[in-house]
């Protein structure tokens, strides 16, 4: 009786392990890599370029007329964050923006370095391909740390400088940031189903209801291009710590800090942070929005694009 049990319990075991392994392969499966071409033609949309920058395939659109303002979208999300300012400022500005490394279509650096020096390198470089020696900058969230970072760096190529939430305080503010990870993680981005992108999108967001389906399906193909995934842990595995005071101190840019009151992720003292640590910026604004979040280009597009126009405006003779 014994070893009849004891062999019920084996088959079980077996039977439970071959459940998970081929829970793991569906996963797996339905996860896998989508070449860039299917995502181009799904999500390009017109006036899509590419250029080759140091190696990286950085896929691009110029929009619009006037003054140029180059967009860095925030972490996870793509250039198609902009898509409400360009429909919003093209009349009054020539609008430069590209997916980040590790995001959307350019896809992962053959270098591995997804550092903020790298970065700006990458815009320089596609800044010298379009033939502008100086531009305006808005950067949100994780784009905002490279807009800053741009404008301290190269003073020189930045006009004026526009933070959305970013990050960067010497207060840490995200937990799971500080944990080491281990070095198969980027591996368990496969097994993520699109399911759970949904309140992934709507953490940081006031109005849950801007989160549509459309949108999480765009964002989880975005995400399976192929070699984002691990490009994306190798962005995590570099996060850059540490107090950014000193660089701030460079930035001489006219500078413009846009917050989201109830901002989940960065609490809004972070904003009087920011205009202490501007202490050398030509002059400091802000604009704090009530009842809004971390991503404000997507919460508040009008009103926020209309604060951006005002204050690249406010010199002007317009």
């Amino acid at each position: 009786m014994v070893i009849t049990l004891l062999r019920w319990l084996l088959m079980a075991l077996a039977g439970i392990l071959l459940l998970l392994g081929l829970a793991v392969l569906f996963l797996w499966w339905s996860n896998r890599d989508l070449p860039v071409e299917v995502l181009e033609q799904r999500y390009g949309g017109d006036n899509l370029q590419t250029v080759d920058v140091q190696g990286v395939p950085l896929r691009y659109k110029v929009e619009g007329q006037g003054p140029p303002l180059l967009l860095l979208h925030s972490h996870f999300y793509t250039m198609r964050m902009w898509q409400p300012w360009v429909d919003e400022l093209a009349g009054d500005f020539t609008l430069i923006r590209y997916d980040l490394t590790s995001h959307g279509l350019t896809g992962p650096d053959p270098t591995d370095d997804y550092s903020r020096q790298r970065g700006i390198e990458l815009a320089l470089g596609l800044l010298d391909h379009l033939g502008l020696s100086k531009v305006s900058v808005a950067g949100s969230s994780t784009g905002g740390a490279l807009a800053w970072y741009l404008a301290a760096n190269a003073p020189e190529r930045v006009d004026k400088l526009i933070l959305i939430n970013a990050p960067g305080m010497p207060r840490v503010t995200n937990k799971y940031m500080e944990r080491e990870l281990p070095d198969w993680g980027g591996y368990v981005l496969y097994l993520l189903p699109e399911v759970l992108f949904k309140p992934f999108l709507q953490a940081p967001v006031v109005d849950k209801s801007l989160i549509t389906d459309e949108m999480v399906h765009e964002f989880h193909q975005m995400y399976r291009r192929e070699g984002n995934r691990l490009a994306e842990f190798q962005r995590l595995l570099g996060w850059e710590k540490g107090d950014i005071t000193p660089t701030l101190a460079q930035i001489r840019a006219p500078t413009l800090i846009m917050w989201g009151e109830d901002n989940p992720q960065l609490p809004v003292e972070h904003v009087g942070q920011y205009q202490q640590a501007l202490t050398n910026a030509e002059q400091v604004e802000t604009r704090v929005y009530p009842g809004i979040g971390h991503v404000i280009p997507l919460e508040i597009p009008r009103q926020s694009a209309r604060d951006v126009r005002a204050f690249l405006r406010a010199d002007s003779n317009d």
